[in-house]
C-alpha cells in the first residue's frame, strides 16, 4: 500500500460510516413510525373487540364491528409490509454502496483480515463432545437435587440444567441458566416452553464495519422433540421435582464469528392450586449498549406464561411478543407428549422479524389463566357530580373493582435456587348497597 493512498482510504471509510449512520437513522424512523401506527391500530382493535364482546349488539351492529376488525387487521398487515419494503430498499441501497466502496478500497490496497470463530473472550472455542453429554447432565442434576436422575422427568430437567453446548455452531460457549423451586404437583410432568427463531438468521444492525450483522437463528419449525439447546430461550417447569429451569442459549454474530450468551431475566409466582405464572425477558447480548438498554426499551423477547395443573393435564395461557415463534409441550408420566400451545410470528418471520415483531404482544392459550392471578379491591369512591335531570342517577350493575397483578419472585443460580413464593388472589368485594 502506497502512503499517498492512505488519505483516500480514510475518506472512503468515513463515507461508509456516514452512509451507515444515515441508513440506521432512516430505518429507525421507519420502525418508530410503524410502531406508532400499530399501537393506534391495536387500540382501535381493542375498542372494537370490547364492543363485540359486550353482548349488547344486534346482528347488524355485530356485522359492522366484524367488518371494522377485519379492516383494521388488513391495515396492520399493509402498514407492516409497506415499512418492511422501505427498510429493505434502504438496506439494499446501502449494501450496494458498501460493496462498491469495498471494491474501491481493495483496489487502493486496503484489505480487512477475516475474523475467525471466537467466543466472548476472543479465544477459539469448540463444541462440547457428545460423549460427555450424559455425565454432564448427571452432574448438573446432582448439583441441584443431591441425587442422580432416574425418571423421565429427571432426565428432561437434567438436560435443561446442563449448560454445555453440543451444537458446533455454539462453539462450546455455555448457556446461562436460572432456576427457582416451586411446590411439586405429582403427575403433571414437565411443561417445556421454547422460544425460537424460525429462520437461518435475523438482521442485527451494529454501529461498525461491517454494519449489517446477522445473528444466527434456530432454522426450524415446531418440534415436540426439540431439546433445550434448539431455541434461543427455553423454560422448563418440572412439576414432579418442583423446579423451574430457564436458559438462554448462545447468540452467534455471523459477520464476526463472535459467540455470546445473554442472561435471561425470569421471575415467577405460584398459587396454592399449583398454577405458576412466569414473567420472562431475554435480549440479544450483541444489542448496542448491551442487554439492559434493550430490555428497558422493550426491544427484547418478553411475556407472561401461566401454567395450571388439572386432572386432564396442564393448561397454558398468557401474553407474548409476536416474535419469535413459541411452542409449549407437556410430558406427563406414562403419557405421550401433548402440544399445549404453538404460535408462529404474524406478518414477518424472516430476517426482519425482530424489528417487526418485538414491539407488540399477542395472546396464547387461555388468557383467563393470567387474569386469574390478579387481586381485586374496591375502587376508590369518587363523589358523584350533580345530576342535571329530575330522575335518579343510574346505578352501576356491579360494584367497581380495581385489579392489580401479583408480585413475582426472581429466579436465581442453580447452586442457590430460591423458593418461589405462594400467592392466592385476594378478592375483596365492597358492601352491597341497601335496597
Amino acid at each position: 500500500m502506497q502512503s499517498e493512498q492512505l488519505p483516500k482510504i480514510a475518506i472512503d471509510l468515513e463515507n461508509i460510516a456516514a452512509a451507515l449512520a444515515e441508513t440506521q437513522h432512516t430505518s429507525g424512523v421507519l420502525i418508530s413510525t410503524l410502531e406508532t401506527q400499530l399501537q393506534d391500530l391495536d387500540r382501535q382493535l381493542g375498542e372494537a373487540l370490547d364492543l363485540e364482546n359486550s353482548g349488547h349488539l344486534s346482528a347488524v351492529e355485530r356485522s359492522i364491528i366484524d367488518q371494522r376488525i377485519s379492516a383494521l387487521e388488513h391495515q396492520a398487515i399493509g402498514d407492516t409490509n409497506a415499512t418492511l419494503v422501505q427498510i429493505q430498499s434502504t438496506r439494499t441501497g446501502y449494501s450496494d454502496y458498501l460493496q462498491k466502496s469495498l471494491a474501491t478500497l481493495r483496489v487502493d490496497g486496503y484489505d480487512q483480515a477475516p475474523i475467525g470463530d471466537l467466543d466472548a473472550s476472543g479465544s477459539p472455542s469448540k463444541a462440547e463432545p457428545e460423549g460427555n453429554r450424559r455425565q454432564n447432565q448427571i452432574e448438573a442434576f446432582t448439583k441441584v437435587f443431591g441425587r442422580q436422575p432416574s425418571s423421565a422427568a429427571d432426565w428432561e430437567t437434567a438436560a435443561a440444567l446442563d449448560p454445555h453446548s453440543y451444537d458446533p455452531k455454539n462453539g462450546g460457549v455455555p448457556a446461562n441458566i436460572v432456576v427457582g423451586r416451586i411446590e411439586p404437583v405429582p403427575g403433571q410432568g414437565v411443561v417445556r416452553t421454547n422460544l425460537f427463531i424460525p429462520g437461518r438468521a435475523v438482521l442485527d444492525p451494529q454501529a461498525d464495519i461491517p454494519p449489517y450483522h446477522n445473528n444466527l437463528g434456530d432454522n426450524r419449525g415446531f418440534s415436540p422433540t426439540a431439546g433445550p439447546e434448539a431455541s434461543r430461550v427455553s423454560i422448563y417447569v418440572d412439576y414432579e421435582n418442583g423446579i423451574i429451569v430457564a436458559r438462554q442459549n448462545p447468540s452467534i454474530d455471523e459477520k464476526t464469528g463472535q459467540i455470546r450468551a445473554g442472561t435471561p431475566t425470569i421471575s415467577a409466582v405460584q398459587r396454592s392450586n399449583g398454577s405458576v405464572m412466569i414473567k420472562y425477558s431475554a435480549a440479544d447480548p450483541f444489542s448496542p449498549g448491551g442487554e439492559a438498554p434493550a430490555k428497558a426499551l422493550s426491544f427484547d423477547v418478553n411475556g407472561t406464561i401461566v401454567i395450571e395443573p388439572t386432572a386432564a393435564g396442564p393448561r397454558v395461557g398468557g401474553t407474548v411478543t409476536n416474535f419469535p415463534a413459541i411452542e409449549i409441550y407437556s410430558d406427563r408420566p406414562g403419557a405421550s407428549t401433548t402440544t399445549l400451545a404453538q404460535a408462529w410470528p404474524h406478518f414477518v418471520d424472516g430476517a426482519l422479524g425482530p424489528a417487526a415483531g418485538l414491539w407488540w404482544h399477542k395472546p396464547i392459550g387461555d388468557q383467563a389463566l393470567e387474569l386469574g392471578f390478579n387481586d381485586q379491591y374496591p375502587a376508590p369512591k369518587v363523589p358523584a357530580l350533580p345530576h342535571p335531570g329530575h330522575g335518579p342517577s343510574a346505578a352501576p350493575i356491579a360494584p367497581p373493582l380495581v385489579t392489580t397483578p401479583p408480585g413475582t419472585y426472581p429466579l436465581g443460580t442453580p447452586d442457590n435456587a430460591p423458593q418461589i413464593g405462594i400467592h392466592d388472589p385476594v378478592v375483596m368485594l365492597p358492601p352491597l348497597l341497601p335496597r
